[in-house]
């Protein structure tokens, strides 16, 4: 039975909803390519370091952050509503993923497939919030909390790209093991790596 052009058209409409990239593809023009190709470099020159970065936070290889930057971004260009905003993973995320799973496991590829099968699991539960739109949820967080979470965050990235800094290899379990570490070590700092970390 051949399909009527109102049903094809709602389709049509249906299957924009859920691709915006469908409604705004379209309507792309030549003369942006050249100024969209140098912002991607410079997004690249930005976020290539600090995608490795944010895998060595969660405690993973460090292509794995290189991964979760590209395809993140590649998912949103097809799924996302602004064509200007930039998508991957963030030190807050890195940091709970490597403190919950390196608590559990200690082999590398074990951590790894955990990893993966929480990204699948975060996909379900933002596919739900999509569905459900239960966004007026986030209202009855405490601004208190959401300082607080900030502040942690901020000091574990700290004491973990420290000794990176000074090129210094020690360890230490939470923050301050990582800087008393940090500090009996000093003596060890890898200068260029100083000079190369001071001047960026």
């Amino acid at each position: 039975m051949p399909t009527s052009p109102q049903n094809r058209e709602n389709f049509g409409q249906k299957l924009r909803f859920v691709l915006p990239v469908l409604r705004w593809a379209p309507k792309y023009q030549k003369q942006w390519l050249r100024s969209d190709f140098v912002a991607g470099l410079t997004l690249a020159a930005y976020a290539i370091p600090v995608s490795l970065a944010y895998a060595s936070l969660a405690g993973l290889p460090g292509e794995t952050g290189l991964y979760c930057c590209l395809l993140g971004g590649m998912a949103y260009a097809a799924f996302g509503t602004s064509r200007h905003m930039a998508v991957g993973p963030t030190s807050a995320i890195s940091i709970l993923i490597g403190a919950s799973l390196g608590s559990m496991v200690d082999d590398t590829g074990r951590q790894i497939q955990l990893a993966m099968a929480t990204a699948v699991l975060v996909a379900v539960i933002g596919f739900l919030a999509w569905v459900f739109r239960p966004g007026n949820t986030v209202n009855f967080i405490s601004e208190t909390v959401l300082s607080g979470f900030r502040v942690g965050a901020g000091l574990v990235i700290i004491s973990t790209q420290l000794p990176k800094l000074f090129g210094v290899r020690t360890g230490g379990s939470n923050f301050f093991k990582c800087l008393v570490e940090l500090a009996t070590h000093l003596g060890q700092t890898n200068l260029p790596s100083l000079a190369i970390g001071a001047g960026h």
